[in-house]
């Protein structure tokens, strides 16, 4: 089995969580080293991983000669770090979103096929094993065919979006958005259509209900982690579970099931590796995807299409908003003011345009949140 040298630039809370993850994947993979502009904390966690530490990403290369860069620096740096790797013949795993705006993501797209590089997104919440499990329901026919679904989410919406998607297995042709502020917080809601019929009923709360999501079909529905059928003699509920083992003394995830007649599994097809919760096995199966990807030269599982599409329909309902809920066609065809503003701020909060020259860019901090939207 070929073991790629894989190493991550960014060293906050995102890193440290693909960092307990990497070296469960040693058949497959050779942490050779971190990187951070802070360079008390690339020092600080490269100890700990027992690995160098570096401050400059092209240093990091040169030395280190990596197959795989993951990217777990603010969005708002994700095209800068995409457009240095490719250009060293670096494949890239970038986490979520793929961008702060598409013309960003883009850029990532674009620099990952101009130097035949594979570029994934670490989209984790489709790769959940109950996320797994609920596809097959799906797929099985046990919720009929699907009418509608309701999605609330607190922050990062595009991974709820994701996850619609994957259960709905149809592209977004329009969307109608609605925002406004409450005191520190936004609110939004938004209505998409997509084209096989299927309507999603969309908000972002300002007050803490969960992420959490529902899709309704004409026999059945998927309710949290909640199967019910409708039967002639009322509604039957089946809960959706993930199963655990334990492996010298410690719990890797089995498999999800839903115990129904017969029962749908979603088999754990990495449990080799000792992945010991939803999120541990999302992160391993990312991790798996771009490895699959180089070694097999195929496209990754998710990859940076899906991953712009996520963003994509949550641009168009904030740009929705931002017009009095006029509907926006799906895809879209030119920048959107809201992702103008975007860029206005960035060159504000950085002192120069997300465009600029690479050089101009590669020395920034760039903060987990970074350039976060307002309702205006």
């Amino acid at each position: 089995m070929k073991r790629l040298k894989i190493a991550v630039v960014g060293t906050g809370g995102r890193a440290g969580a693909h960092l307990s993850t990497i070296p469960k994947l040693e058949p497959i993979y050779q942490l050779v080293g971190v990187c951070d502009i802070d360079k008390d904390r690339a020092t600080e966690t490269a100890q700990r991983m027992s690995v160098s530490g570096y401050t400059d990403i092209e240093t990091l290369i040169e030395v280190e000669s990596p197959d795989v860069i993951l990217i777990t620096v603010g969005p708002d740096g994700h095209h800068v770090i995409t457009e240095i790797a490719a250009a060293h013949g670096v494949h890239i795993i970038t986490e979520t979103p793929i961008s702060t705006t598409l013309p960003c993501a883009d850029r990532m797209i674009n620099a990952a096929a101009q130097h035949s590089v594979k570029l994934e997104v670490a989209e984790n919440v489709w790769r959940w094993p109950h996320e797994r499990l609920k596809r097959k329901i799906v797929d099985a026919g046990l919720i009929g065919e699907i009418t509608h679904a309701h999605l609330w989410y607190t922050s990062g919406s595009y991974h709820g979006i994701n996850a619609i998607r994957t259960l709905v297995q149809s592209e977004a042709v329009r969307v109608v958005g609605h925002a406004k502020e409450i005191g520190d917080s936004s609110w939004e809601v938004g209505v998409v259509e997509f084209e096989n019929g299927v309507s999603l009923i969309y908000e972002m709360p300002t007050r803490r209900r969960g992420n959490y999501w529902e899709i309704d079909g004409t026999t059945g529905s998927i309710v949290g982690n909640e199967l019910l059928l409708y039967r002639d003699t009322g509604t039957e509920t089946y809960p959706i579970e993930t199963v655990t083992t334990e492996v010298d003394g410690g719990a890797v995830v089995d498999h999800a099931r839903v115990d129904t007649d017969p029962p749908v599994i979603w088999e754990n097809p990495l449990k080799a590796f000792g992945l010991a919760d939803a999120d541990d096995v999302a992160r391993g199966t990312e991790l798996h995807s771009i490895y699959r990807a180089i070694v097999e030269d195929v496209e990754p599982e998710y990859g940076a299409v899906n991953g712009r599409t996520d963003q994509e329909i949550l641009i168009a309902i904030r740009e929705s908003a931002r017009n009095g809920g006029k509907p926006i066609d799906l895809p879209l065809t030119e920048t959107t003011g809201y992702e103008e503003n975007l860029h206005r701020e960035y060159r504000t909060k950085y002192g120069v345009d997300p465009f600029d020259p690479i050089e101009k860019l590669k020395d920034i901090l760039f903060p987990q949140r970074g350039v976060v939207w307002a309702a205006r």
